[in-house]
């Protein structure tokens, strides 16, 4: 029953028809790293701490669990396995474990709102993969509001952690497929963390998802820790806004010790959240660590403030450093994301400790994102303001893309930017040439140590 040498004639000519596809790929890595002789026991919830810097505020204490419910499964690749999970999940709500056995395979079709649970553990230890339906998902999956945002699932609640060393497959490489013939489809999250108040997300892997990884909203005192994040676009249409972690009107969080293999943003802050650590991650093929998009709807007041980020390696990305602020009037980076003309803040955010290779820029602060005439930009400069940000040691190399510039420090406008200080940067340009950045509206005496360029405020 454990074994892959049990499966099913069924499952096996499946397994041989999925050979050539990431699902394969993702499947194959999941049973490498299982034991000899799986078997069908429980994990002790893991034990997380938290070094250099521990969360903004204490987070809850989560009691042990009294009560073990085994999630059934149909372990055939094909069958909707849903009800079984709700089935579980019922069971051992209020002070239970509900345990996905290693080595079964389990399939989700449905849309699963778990916003109920509450004193629950979530044991994954298999492997659990979402069906490719896309027109299923794009009218049943979750809509979360921004920018067009939907999930395969909703958890939330009261006192949850979800743990196992299992692996969660988004199956994305149909919606890969299909977002490269229509932008406007709406592509689900992988990991919705939707309202949850108190718990864990942590010794998991996360596969191929269809759009962002993981978005947290509308939730306060969660610790992510030691997730890994992969997933690749196997045709010539690529994974586009894979997003490792997005985090949205949402409180005291914490993002750590983990690994991001992707191509967009590794964390975003999206608006309106606060009390945030990220440290300990390794961030490949992303676009930085990101405060933002911000300011992108007119009549919304977006803030991110009191952020810190430290001890992080970045390698082939497009930014270390980055935060990204929308205009005053509208723009369109794509058609299917556009904006401009929103209000709010970015305060207190502190980057430390920042190890690059082969990344674009250094470090990006910019107040036009979207707007590609900066003329136009600062004549309607951005409402959003920046203030309090302090960048340290940052240190490496940066791509050839802008060499011999290795950084961009423009605002909009000196009066929405005020108090952005570097210090201790050593980032190198494939030409030798060191720390030289493009500069506008910003105080360059708090930029230490850094050769500026004034941008061409006229230039397009």
């Amino acid at each position: 029953m454990w074994s892959t040498t049990l499966l099913t004639t069924t499952t096996t000519l499946l397994l041989h028809a999925l050979s050539a596809t990431a699902t394969w790929t993702a499947y194959q890595e999941y049973l490498s790293h299982l034991p000899a002789h799986p078997s069908k026991h429980q994990d002790p919830r893991p034990s997380i701490s938290f070094h250099p810097n521990q969360p903004f505020n204490p987070l809850p204490r989560s009691p042990p669990r009294g009560r073990n419910c085994y999630v059934q499964s149909h372990d055939d690749f094909v069958t909707d396995d849903s009800e079984f999970i709700l089935e579980a999940l019922r069971k051992c709500n209020h002070g239970g474990r509900a345990i996905f056995p290693q080595g079964r395979t389990y399939v989700i079709g449905s849309a699963l709102d778990l916003t109920w649970l509450e004193h629950i553990d979530i044991d994954i230890q298999a492997y659990i993969q979402f069906t490719n339906d896309t027109t299923y998902w794009q009218t049943h999956a979750f809509y979360q509001t921004f920018q067009n945002a939907t999930t395969f699932f909703q958890l939330g609640g009261t006192d949850v952690n979800v743990y196992g060393g299992g692996m969660l497959d988004g199956n994305g490489q149909a919606w890969y497929d299909l977002y490269a013939k229509d932008i406007y489809i709406l592509r689900p999250i992988l990991f919705g963390t939707i309202g949850l108040c108190s718990g864990s997300i942590s010794n998991l892997n996360l596969r191929y998802s269809p759009q962002y990884y993981n978005f947290v909203a509308n939730s306060t005192d969660v610790v992510f820790s030691n997730i890994s994040i992969s997933g690749y676009s196997q045709s010539n249409h690529t994974a586009k806004n894979t997003d490792g972690w997005d985090t949205y009107r949402s409180s005291n969080l914490v993002i750590q010790s983990s690994r991001v293999d992707n191509g967009d943003d590794c964390v975003s802050f999206k608006p309106n959240s606060s009390e945030i650590l990220v440290q300990n991650m390794h961030c490949n093929g992303s676009h930085g660590i990101s405060v933002g998009s911000l300011g992108q709807y007119v009549g919304q007041v977006d803030v991110v403030e009191n952020v810190l980020v430290q001890n992080i390696s970045m390698s082939n990305a497009t930014d270390g450093v980055r935060i990204k602020v929308w205009p005053g009037s509208p723009s369109a980076l794509s058609g299917d994301l556009q904006g401009g003309g929103g209000s709010g803040r970015v305060n207190n955010i502190t980057y430390l400790d920042m190890s690059i290779a082969n990344v674009d820029y250094a470090i990006e602060i910019t107040q036009c994102y979207g707007q590609k005439n900066l003329t136009l930009c600062n004549e309607y400069p951005s409402s959003l303001t920046i203030s309090n940000v302090n960048i340290s040691n940052v240190h490496g190399t940066t791509s050839a893309k802008y060499q011999p510039v290795s950084g961009y420090v423009v605002c909009s406008s000196p009066k929405v930017c005020e108090n952005i200080t570097l210090s201790g940067i050593e980032v190198v340009a494939p030409d030798g040439v060191g720390n030289e950045f493009t500069c506008g509206d910003v105080d360059q005496g708090l930029l230490q140590g850094i050769n500026c360029t004034t941008i061409n405020k006229g230039s397009n």
